[in-house]
């Protein structure tokens, strides 16, 4: 019997983000679970964009880089067996985490965090105490 049905992945393509994936495509694949892969383009602070049409182009084009990002992800997890779809969003790590874990019913989050990555110790306690799953945090 699965426990884990549907898995999300923050997915960076860092070394730690790798080590994750590597975890929860092995989960998937033991318990024929989902693999969901999502990645968030974060902004820290207000940005100012010289025109809305410029902003546009940016979020397109950061956008664009994301999926790219998760195609790796993707390939690797394919490779393996593991069903996979991607989400990409624009927000707050966090926040965007929670939101998709939600909306979307997953039964666990496997996460790499490390010196890099844009989530403080602050964010990452939010994550957990917020997330309606188990959050399985690697380095």
């Amino acid at each position: 019997m699965a426990v884990f049905k549907k898995i999300l992945v923050p997915y960076d393509g860092s070394q730690v983000s790798n080590s994750a994936a590597e975890k929860a495509i092995a989960i998937a694949a033991d318990q024929g679970a989902e693999l969901v892969g999502l990645k968030v383009i974060a902004f820290e602070g207000e940005l100012v964009a010289p025109s809305d049409r410029l902003w546009a182009t940016i979020i397109e084009d950061l956008e664009q880089k994301g999926r790219d990002i998760l195609d790796e992800f993707e390939s690797t997890a394919k490779a393996k067996g593991v069903n996979v779809s991607l989400e990409v969003k624009v927000g707050y790590v966090e926040e965007e985490i929670v939101s998709v874990a939600n909306k979307i019913g997953v039964d666990l989050v496997v996460m790499g965090v490390g010196e890099k990555i844009g989530m403080h110790r602050v964010s990452i306690r939010r994550l957990v105490k917020e997330a309606p799953c188990p959050v399985m945090i690697t380095h």
